[in-house]
C-alpha cells in the first residue's frame, strides 16, 4: 500500500446532515437511528478508499467535511457538529487515529455547498510537523 499525505472520502449522503438545533429537539434513539446510516456510509467509504491508499499510522490528522444541500437556505456551518461528531467517532472506531483528542485530530468547520449531487466529501490530511508540535 502506498503511503499518502491526504485522502478524500466520498459517499452519498443518506439524508440531509443533522443540525445541532434538530438534534437537540429529538429523542436520543431517533437521533441514533438518523445518524447510523451516516456512520455506515463513512465506514464503507473509508474501507473502500484505504484499500487503495493509506495514511501513515499514528499520525495527527486534519479533517474537513463538505456537506451538500439541495437549496440555498441560510445555514451555520458549525451547527452541523451533530453530524460531524458521530462521523469522527466512526473514523476513530476504524483505527484511523488512536483517539479524537486535539493531539490526534483537528476537525475544521464543515463546508456547506448547494448542489444536487447529494455527496459528502471528507478530506483527511496528515497534519504538518509545525502544527503537531504546537499541541
Amino acid at each position: 500500500m502506498k503511503i499518502v499525505d491526504e485522502i478524500t472520502l466520498v459517499f452519498a449522503q443518506p439524508s440531509l446532515p443533522l443540525s445541532l438545533n434538530k438534534s437537540n429537539s429529538i429523542h436520543w434513539a431517533q437521533r441514533k437511528r438518523y445518524l447510523e446510516p451516516w456512520r455506515l456510509a463513512i465506514s464503507n467509504a473509508y474501507i473502500r478508499t484505504n484499500v487503495l491508499s493509506g495514511l501513515p499510522d499514528n499520525t495527527p490528522l486534519d479533517i474537513q467535511f463538505t456537506f451538500s444541500f439541495p437549496s440555498n437556505t441560510r445555514r451555520d456551518p458549525h451547527n452541523y457538529v451533530a453530524t460531524v461528531k458521530p462521523l469522527v467517532d466512526e473514523l476513530v472506531n476504524l483505527d484511523l487515529v488512536p483517539d479524537d483528542t486535539a493531539e490526534w485530530l483537528s476537525v475544521k468547520e464543515p463546508i456547506l455547498v448547494v448542489n444536487k449531487e447529494n455527496l459528502c466529501y471528507v478530506k483527511i490530511t496528515v497534519r504538518s510537523n509545525s502544527e503537531s508540535d504546537r499541541n
